[in-house]
């Protein structure tokens, strides 16, 4: 009895979890609302354990975390070019990824997981990718801004 009432109860927590954990989708853009070579949203604030859908809306674009970016023990991504990519986030704090092409055209997005407790360190290393932006060398300092 004891075992049935033990295994009941992993079963409740588990489908509790599984209804959590939401989806989301993320499409990549020669053109959005922020203008040219955008992820769209830019900055989403999420729940551990929530998966991101980055959706190739249009060709030519990927997306990359960027190592230094992300909470530590979190695991590094790299979609392949024109193909869409999922991840389920399950450590908390804030990721910064990229498109490979357009890294230098600014087109990066923030996730916020949780607590954004590595917000100090992603800050410090956004000052240093701001330095291979050509255009839009404002934008990631802009999407950090809305953290």
């Amino acid at each position: 009895m004891k075992y049935l009432i033990k295994l009941i109860s992993i079963n409740i927590l588990f489908i509790s979890f599984s209804i959590s954990a939401a989806e989301h989708e993320v499409k990549m853009l020669n053109m959005g609302t922020d203008g040219t070579m955008v992820f769209e949203p830019a900055v989403l604030k999420v729940n551990k354990g929530d998966t991101i859908h980055f959706k190739a809306t249009d060709m030519m674009h990927n997306s990359e975390s960027i190592t230094g970016m992300i909470p530590a023990g979190a695991e590094n991504w790299s979609g392949a070019m024109s193909a869409d990519v999922s991840i389920t986030l399950n450590t908390e704090g804030v990721y910064v990824y990229k498109c490979t092409p357009h890294t230098m055209m600014a087109m990066v997005g923030v996730i916020q997981v949780g607590n954004a407790s590595n917000i100090d360190t992603v800050k410090a290393a956004a000052s240093t990718l701001k330095n291979s932006f050509v255009v839009n060398k404002e934008r990631l300092t802009q999407y950090l801004s809305q953290l």
